[in-house]
């Protein structure tokens, strides 16, 4: 993607949109996910962390609940023209996260915004636990 972001790496996915990324902990991973996401929507530097949002989620697997940590923070983007730029994730267990979220109202003068995402999808989801720490990869429906 970019400098700013070593940790993130694009997939070359057509018609999609996708990355792979690193992080020493599954909670990092999240949060990190979480910034990736954004960083497809627009420059999250540009955003400024001042409204905080909380979400509580549970799924079945960390995979699904990874996907829905994204998804949520995606209609939360849409249905309330929001942007994020900080994230904090909690794990409760390993199917369950206390999240939050930072961020403004899109501003047109400050943002801007390069793509709408219209869906995080299973395709080619993944999460490894690595000798490093763990990885992920994310393939989103433009």
């Amino acid at each position: 993607m970019d400098s700013k972001f070593p940790w993130l790496k694009e997939i070359d996915h057509t018609g999609d949109c996708g990355f792979t990324l690193e992080a020493g902990s599954i909670k990092h991973l999240f949060e990190r996910a979480a910034l990736g996401m954004m960083r497809i929507i627009t420059d999250p530097s540009t955003v400024s962390p001042l409204a905080k949002v909380s979400f509580s989620i549970e799924e079945r697997d960390s995979e699904a609940l990874l996907r829905k940590w994204l998804s949520q923070l995606n209609f939360y983007h849409i249905t309330n023209d929001f942007l994020f730029s900080r994230f904090e994730v909690k794990f409760k267990n390993p199917n369950e996260i206390a999240a939050s979220a930072w961020g403004e109202k899109i501003n047109a003068d400050v943002h801007e915004i390069y793509t709408e995402i219209k869906a995080v999808t299973y395709h080619e989801l993944n999460i490894i636990k690595t000798s490093t720490g763990w990885s992920a990869r994310i393939i989103f429906d433009l």
